[in-house]
């Protein structure tokens, strides 16, 4: 998992749901003896507010999702032959369900990618959401140069995803995997993912209190001294991937984007409050 959210502990967790769904991550991965990962990742902070990410090669600034790339990567790096994303709004949900199936398309040793179909958005492309990556140097190509290259997705809703899907399309059908399974709206008991999509954003909270509440567990995240990690910083991995610096017309973008977003959060809090 990853986000620029830390994982709260106490009351305050109540309310945060990339918190709760740590939470309720870990405890599966445990279950299942994954290791498990939490990236807060880190942008450069000013006094009023952060500045957003940026791809210096593409000379865009980025939605906070495309850090998923950079986590991914860092996660191979670790020396892991899977490496399994899953967004912060996203979680496990069936805790007793069988993966065994699925992580074994994985030996077909032509196949290096496993999502779910975005449905019911979108018929024949995955979701970001999540997916399984096999560490290859397909995969490692794939993401880096998705975030180095422009994109007209870049602040545009479905950001990475879309520009994911436009490089999968073009792959022999043989070298990855999409399930079509629920997964944006609680359809079985069973299911293996529930993701709150953003429109229902508001449900995220309660939805993941709930899924505590039914299995009488306790919301407050554990062992975050084990699973959270505070330092990737995104700029020193821009200039690894871009290997180049900003212009300075792209100081000027990023500077512009990141006050937008400030003035954007005030207003959206001071409306909050009336």
């Amino acid at each position: 998992m990853g986000d620029d959210r830390p994982v709260v502990g106490g009351s305050s967790a109540f309310s945060s749901y990339p918190s709760l769904a740590y939470e309720i991550n870990r405890l599966f991965c445990e279950k299942m003896g994954w290791d498990f990962r939490y990236e807060q990742y880190q942008l450069p902070r000013r006094w009023w507010g952060t500045l957003p990410p940026f791809s210096s090669a593409a000379h865009q600034s980025r939605a906070a999702s495309w850090v998923k790339l950079l986590a991914v990567e860092r996660a191979l790096d670790l020396g892991y032959e899977l490496v399994v994303w899953i967004d912060s709004d996203c979680i496990f949900y069936h805790h007793e369900a069988d993966w065994s199936g699925l992580l074994g398309q994985f030996n077909r040793p032509d196949v290096s990618f496993l999502s779910w179909v975005d449905r019911p958005f979108f018929t024949d492309q995955f979701c970001a959401g999540f997916f399984v990556v096999r560490s290859c140097d397909r995969i490692r190509h794939l993401i880096q140069t998705t975030w180095n290259r422009p994109s007209r997705y870049s602040l545009k809703h479905v950001y990475e995803q879309s520009e994911l899907n436009a490089a999968l399309k073009a792959w022999p059908r043989s070298q990855y995997v999409l399930v079509d399974e629920p997964m944006f709206a609680l359809e079985e008991p069973t299911q293996k993912l529930l993701h709150i999509a953003s429109f229902d954003h508001q449900l995220r909270v309660p939805s993941f209190l709930k899924w505590f509440a039914d299995r009488g567990l306790q919301p407050e995240p554990q062992k975050t001294d084990a699973h959270v990690v505070t330092d990737l910083e995104v700029d020193e991995w821009d200039r690894r991937w871009s290997g180049t610096e900003p212009t300075p017309g792209d100081v000027v973008r990023r500077y512009s984007r990141g006050l937008l977003q400030a003035a954007r959060a005030k207003i959206k809090r001071f409306k909050s409050l009336r």
